[in-house]
């Protein structure tokens, strides 16, 4: 199969890496399936804001402007607090499991041409297939350790999404999690009796992670980027 070319700004071509020339992993769909995320995070912020329009004008409707007032404010805190965080989470553990695919099939492209065998690597999931890429292709990560300081921070995450509900942990456990975790982007640690809940101050943390996965393929689907 013909290397696949693609512009990658400023009329600049872009090579696949010649491993990956095999018609079982297609880049465009890769793309189409990112952009997916998106569209489907657009979709749902879009449906509670209708869904606060509508509450709105039901409530207006209501005699007593303050029990109108006040009826309203508790369903905004509620679909902020609970709605928007139950969509936010899913779509991180969506995507972590899309990013995870995706490079096992990127794997699986290599291993046809090659002794060593995905199943002959230690670990799991990402970081064996990061480790795969990297003696079989021998992918140098050091440009992408950016992405991938984030994408090991994604992971914390998705694994407390998990493994608790709702992401709220005690104490102690959230002092072994948290530090893994403070530094993305748009979440926020409350204090609830013993317990830690992590929320989503809005969609930031999902975009970021979106173009983190972006990011990270593509440089290791191309050459030089």
């Amino acid at each position: 199969m013909a290397k696949i070319t693609k512009k990658m700004g400023l009329g600049i071509s872009k090579t696949n890496r010649k491993e990956f020339d095999n018609s079982d992993f297609n880049f465009k769909r890769f793309e189409f399936d990112i952009e997916s995320f998106t569209e489907y995070l657009k979709i749902t912020n879009t449906s509670i804001d209708e869904k606060l329009k509508k509450d709105i004008k039901e409530f207006k409707k209501i005699d007593d402007p303050e029990i109108a007032s006040l009826l309203f404010d508790d369903l905004e805190m509620y679909i902020k607090s609970n709605t928007l965080q139950l969509y936010y989470s899913s779509i991180i553990i969506s995507l972590y499991s899309f990013l995870e695919q995706t490079m096992l099939e990127l794997c699986i492209v290599a291993e046809k041409n090659n002794n060593l065998k995905i199943e002959d690597i230690s670990g799991t999931g990402i970081f064996k297939f990061k480790t795969y890429l990297e003696k079989v292709i021998h992918i140098d990560f050091e440009p992408i350790n950016t992405e991938w300081k984030e994408i090991s921070q994604y992971n914390h995450l998705r694994n407390l999404f998990v493994h608790y509900s709702n992401s709220l942990m005690n104490e102690s456990t959230a002092k072994k999690r948290k530090n893994s975790i403070q530094e993305i982007k748009g979440l926020k640690f409350n204090n609830n009796s013993d317990n830690i809940f992590i929320e989503f101050e809005n969609d930031i943390t999902v975009r970021n992670f979106i173009t983190t996965i972006r990011s990270f393929i593509s440089k290791i689907y191309f050459e030089n980027i």
